[in-house]
C-alpha cells in the first residue's frame, strides 16, 4: 500500500471509529480510494498465490522424483532431467521477460532447480564439500538471476539460503533459523547478516523487487532479526550456564539496543505490524526477566500468578499504545 492510500485508510478508519462516518460510508470511501481490494485485485492475488505455490510444488515433485528413482535411473537420466528442466525454465523466463509475473515465476523455478542440480552433483560424485558450501554456491550462482528478476520471492529465497549457509558454517542447524547455537545462543553472525539484510531492504525498497510497497522483504528480514534477538536475550536471562564471556554479553547488549532502535525506527517508518512484533519481543524478554527474578525467591504459585498478570497488563498496555499511535498518525495525515 502506497503512502497516500495508507494515509487515506488511516483517516477513514479513524473517522469511522469516532462515529463521524458510518461503517458503510467508510467502506465505500475505502473502495473508491482503491484501498480495499476489488474483484480484479483478488483475482491477481489468487493467481500469484497459485503460481508461486505451484512452482514450489512442481520443484519439490521433481526433486522427490529423482530421489525416489535414485537406484532405478542411470546417472545420465537424472542429470539430463534436471538440466533440461533448468534450461527450459530459464528459456521461458527469458522469453516472457521478468516484467511479467509469469517470467518471474519461471525464473524462480530455475533458481530452485539450480540448487537441486548442485545437490545431485555433490551427492553423485561425492565431492567432499561441506554442507554450507552447497547453499553458499547456490546463492552465489542465482544472485544475478535474483537481481534481474526483481522478485520479492527470489530475494526471500536468497535470504533463506544465506541464513542456512551461515548456520551450517558455524556447525549448528535449525529449520526455523533460530537454534544455530554457539555455546547455547544464536550465533552473532546470523544477527549481523539479517540486520544487514533488513537495512538493505529498507534503504533500497522497491529497487530490489517490484511491489516493494508491500514491504515484504523488509518485514521478513526484520522478523528474522527479532526472532534472533528474542532467542538470545531470553536464553541469556534464563540460563547462566551458557552465559559466555564478555564478547557474548557485548553482542547481547547490541541486540538489546537493536530492539530499542526497532521501536524508534518503525515509529518513524509508521509500520504498525512491525511495531506490534517489537512489542511482542519486548514483552517476551521482560517476561523472561520477571520469571527469573521470581524463581530466585521460590514463590511457587504466586510467581505464576504474577507472571500471568504481567502478561495481561503488558499486552493490554501495548494494545492501547498502538491504538493511540495509529489514531495520532491518522490525525497527522
Amino acid at each position: 500500500m502506497s503512502g497516500g492510500r495508507a494515509a487515506v485508510h488511516r483517516q477513514l478508519i479513524e473517522l469511522a471509529r469516532r462515529k463521524a462516518l458510518s461503517a458503510g460510508a467508510a467502506e465505500e470511501g475505502l473502495r473508491l480510494a482503491a484501498v480495499l481490494p476489488d474483484g480484479p485485485a483478488w483475482r491477481r492475488f489468487l493467481e500469484r498465490v497459485c503460481a508461486y505455490g505451484g512452482t514450489l510444488a512442481c520443484a519439490a515433485g521433481i526433486i522427490f522424483l529423482v530421489a525416489f528413482n535414485w537406484q532405478e535411473w542411470p546417472p545420465i537420466a537424472k542429470f539430463a532431467l534436471l538440466q533440461a528442466l533448468l534450461a527450459a525454465s530459464a528459456a521461458v523466463a527469458w522469453r516472457l521477460g521478468t516484467a511479467r509475473p509469469a517470467g518471474r515465476v519461471a525464473l524462480l523455478f530455475a533458481m530452485i532447480l539450480c540448487g537441486a542440480l548442485l545437490a545431485y552433483l555433490g551427492q553423485h560424485y561425492q565431492t567432499g564439500a561441506d554442507s554450507y558450501q552447497l547453499f553458499l554456491a547456490w546463492g552465489l550462482l542465482i544472485l544475478p538471476w535474483v537481481a534481474v528478476s526483481r522478485s520479492a520471492a527470489a530475494w526471500a529465497l536468497l535470504l533463506v539460503l544465506a541464513n542456512l549457509a551461515a548456520q551450517l558454517y558455524v556447525g549448528r542447524f535449525s529449520p526455523i533459523l533460530l537454534a544455530a547455537l554457539d555455546g547455547g545462543w544464536p550465533h552473532p553472525w546470523l544477527f549481523w547478516l539479517d540486520l544487514a539484510a533488513a537495512a538493505a531492504a529498507e534503504a533500497l525498497g522497491g529497487r530490489l523487487a517490484d511491489g516493494g510497497r508491500m514491504r515484504f522483504l523488509p518485514r521478513l528480514a526484520g522478523v528474522l532479526v527479532l526472532a534472533i534477538v528474542v532467542s538470545a536475550l531470553v536464553g541469556a536471562i534464563l540460563d547462566d550456564a551458557r552465559a559466555g564471556g564478555i564478547l557474548a554479553w557485548a553482542n547481547r547488549a547490541v541486540m538489546a539496543l537493536a530492539l530499542a532502535g526497532g521501536f524508534l525506527f518503525y515509529q518513524w517508518r509508521r509500520d504498525l505490524p512491525m511495531l506490534t512484533l517489537c512489542c511482542l519481543a519486548a514483552i517476551a524478554v521482560a517476561t523472561a526477566g520477571l520469571a527469573r527474578l521470581l524463581a530466585q525467591g521460590d514463590q511457587g504459585e504466586l510467581a505464576l500468578l504474577v507472571v500471568g498478570g504481567f502478561l495481561i497488563a503488558a499486552s493490554a498496555g501495548a494494545a492501547v499504545w498502538l491504538r493511540r499511535l495509529q489514531a495520532r498518525w491518522a490525525e497527522e495525515a
